[in-house]
């Protein structure tokens, strides 16, 4: 009995934790003053992906915060399937790399889906390259360079990383 009470309760805190990161995702891009949506977007909450990097079960979270957040896009359906469905597969790239800059790298090339999905919709070459590359540059500034600064100095912090390990 103990031990079914025991998985009960990690895997209530595995959901409410889960829970808890989706929703900080969310709440992070939504009041955050600056761009969330659109060609230039610097979502604070961006910082959050790199809990992947060293506990793949932030993953769900993740996932629903972003596709959260993307519900108030103003272009719902496609940053709710095609954002989300980037990040995701960002999210399994970060899987398999053991070097954080690395890792942070595959949501700045993933960003780019939506970007070429807008491309398509718009038929617009122009406004593609611009957009592209203001996608992968703020992306880049807020996981590459923030979130990795930012975790390279919560790695010095061993509760912390005690907690994102057994997360």
């Amino acid at each position: 009995m103990n031990k079914d009470k025991s998985k009960l309760t990690n895997d209530t805190r595995y959901l409410v934790g889960s829970a808890v990161v989706a929703a900080l995702y969310a709440v992070l891009t939504l009041v955050m003053p600056m761009p969330q949506y659109g060609p230039i977007q610097f979502r604070f909450s961006e910082i959050l992906v790199l809990l992947v990097f060293y506990n793949k079960r932030f993953i769900p979270g993740l996932v629903l915060g972003c596709a959260i957040a993307n519900l108030f896009s103003p272009m719902v359906w496609f940053d709710l399937i095609f954002g989300t469905l980037s990040s995701y597969v960002a999210f399994k790239l970060m899987e398999k790399t053991d070097k954080l800059f690395i890792a942070s790298l595959f949501p700045v090339l993933m960003v780019s889906v939506p970007a070429i999905g807008t491309y398509i919709i718009l038929d617009n070459t122009g406004a593609f390259i611009t957009m592209l590359f203001s996608f992968m540059a703020s992306e880049f500034i807020m996981v590459s360079i923030i979130a990795v600064i930012t975790f390279k100095i919560l790695e010095d912090n061993k509760g912390f990383m005690k907690y994102i390990k057994e997360f």
